[in-house]
């Protein structure tokens, strides 16, 4: 995005989205966070809805909004963003892919943490707003949900992987380990600086604090 006003907008739009909610949030506050007046808010978006569905289309395909933007800026229909959520869904299968034609292991669990931990920094404004605030967008809820549960399979599939080759530590209730996992990396990748924003961790010193902590949590025994 090079627009430096409509790149203000949208860390702190998606920020108020995620830790508010779509309803609690004004665009007042939204302006404030962001350094304007309301009447250039408005100028620039055509309304709350619009803010909501920037945030989603800027995340998902941040290079639509690279150029010149027609002003003020319209919500989205859902018919444009729900290709961009489902190529979302295709890297994250992509990524969850750790072994080559022959079964065997060709992406270690330091790897497919460090690729996860990096697909969670660049889309979890659109995939956490979109979980979080459903009621928007129900047919982007109708994609987000089942594609979330297809994840949650395919990364404790993974686990089970890593155990049986010795990897990780052999552990009983696997989801809940991936859940748990998920939840840690999305809370470095993210919500450490939504949380914390006047100490933001760069996000290279957050992927390897992040790592590391799921590396020795999860070492096999003897190693």
């Amino acid at each position: 995005m090079t627009n430096p006003r409509l790149e203000k907008i949208y860390q702190e739009a998606g920020r108020l989205f995620l830790t508010k909610g779509y309803a609690n949030t004004k665009m007042a506050e939204i302006a404030k966070a962001s350094g304007i007046a309301v009447g250039t808010m408005y100028s620039a978006f055509s309304g709350k809805d619009a803010v909501f569905s920037f945030v989603l289309h800027a995340t998902m395909d941040p290079g639509h909004f690279s150029g010149d933007v027609t002003l003020p800026i319209k919500p989205a229909a859902a018919s444009e963003l729900i290709p961009l959520l489902k190529r979302l869904g295709e890297i994250l299968d992509s990524i969850m892919i750790i072994t080559d034609g022959n079964g065997n292991i060709c992406k270690g669990f330091p790897d497919l943490a460090g690729e996860l931990f990096d697909f969670f920094a660049d889309y979890l404004f659109a995939t956490d707003n979109i979980k979080k605030n459903a009621e928007i967008y129900q047919e982007l809820r109708e994609v987000y949900f089942p594609s979330e549960r297809n994840y949650s399979l395919k990364l404790t599939d993974c686990l089970k992987r890593y155990m049986e080759a010795g990897q990780i530590r052999r552990s009983e209730h696997i989801m809940s380990h991936a859940w748990y996992l998920t939840d840690t990396m999305t809370w470095w990748a993210m919500n450490a600086n939504i949380q914390n924003p006047r100490e933001p961790v760069p996000r290279d010193v957050a992927k390897e604090i992040c790592v590391g902590i799921m590396q020795r949590a999860y070492q096999a025994d003897g190693k």
